[in-house]
């Protein structure tokens, strides 16, 4: 089956792990393609013109005659946007992508010329940003930070690609979208004992009270599912290096 590409005109900055309604054509009808992967890709032209993001086909809303939009949930953003390799026909709607094109696209956005043979699974477009359902199923739908059973729950990169980070599920966390958020943002942290570190300054009560009560990371029974040291070694830097800044500033 054809993948997808959503093209919209945007005008407001998309939340990573978050979802959105985005205008379609009325006459555009994806009832067929829900929880399919799609592209998201900025038409206006500006610095953020390109493909800008992965997401996941949630449903359609029909609002006034001639308005149809789509949900889109689970955004993954790209580190930055890829500049298009093909001039879209339309500046808004969907179109269908060749399963080549679309990973040639995930590649670049990740800074990957192609698809590593050592990433430890046989789809690039499933190895992209979107090992939530593998996690899922490790972590039995349970987030790594609070413990508790999510079907919200988000594959959040403990180290981006772009950053020396690999593309491979150790390389992720199965997160409920608000830790996940601020996980990227190192708001939190896990130490080499895969204990929980939070900066309480950088987070809201609400979060910081939902920590696992046991104060470590969840994880999966079988060792060989933990998530990578290296990559937890070096999000704890970060997280130590933003602390220092935001405590000298």
């Amino acid at each position: 089956m054809s993948k997808l590409l959503l093209l919209t005109v945007l005008d407001r900055e998309l939340l990573d792990g978050g979802a959105e309604l985005f205008e379609l054509p009325e006459t555009q009808d994806l009832s067929d393609r829900f929880g399919d992967q799609v592209i998201i890709a900025n038409t206006y032209p500006s610095s953020r013109q390109g493909y800008i993001a992965l997401g996941i086909i949630g449903g359609i809303k029909t609002g006034e005659p001639g308005v149809k939009s789509v949900y889109v949930s689970d955004i993954r953003l790209f580190p930055m946007p890829l500049p298009f390799d093909e001039q879209p026909a339309n500046s808004y709607g969907i179109e269908d992508l060749t399963e080549e094109r679309f990973s040639r696209i995930i590649a670049g956005a990740l800074g990957q010329g192609e698809l590593e043979e050592n990433t430890g699974v046989s789809s690039f477009s499933v190895a992209a940003y979107q090992f939530a359902d593998q996690l899922g199923r490790r972590q039995n739908k349970r987030c790594s930070f609070s413990d508790v059973k999510t079907y919200d729950g988000v594959a959040c990169m403990i180290r981006p690609v772009h950053l020396g980070g690999k593309l491979h599920i150790s390389n992720f966390l199965f997160l409920d979208p608000e830790p996940g958020a601020l996980f990227e943002r190192f708001a939190w942290t896990v130490g080499p004992r895969f204990e929980i570190i939070v900066d309480t300054h950088a987070m809201s009560a609400d979060v910081t009270d939902t920590v696992n009560r046991t104060g470590m990371l969840s994880l999966s029974d079988s060792i060989d599912a933990w998530p990578d040291r290296e990559a937890l070694d070096w999000h704890r830097e970060q997280f130590f290096a933003r602390l220092g800044r935001a405590r000298h500033s």
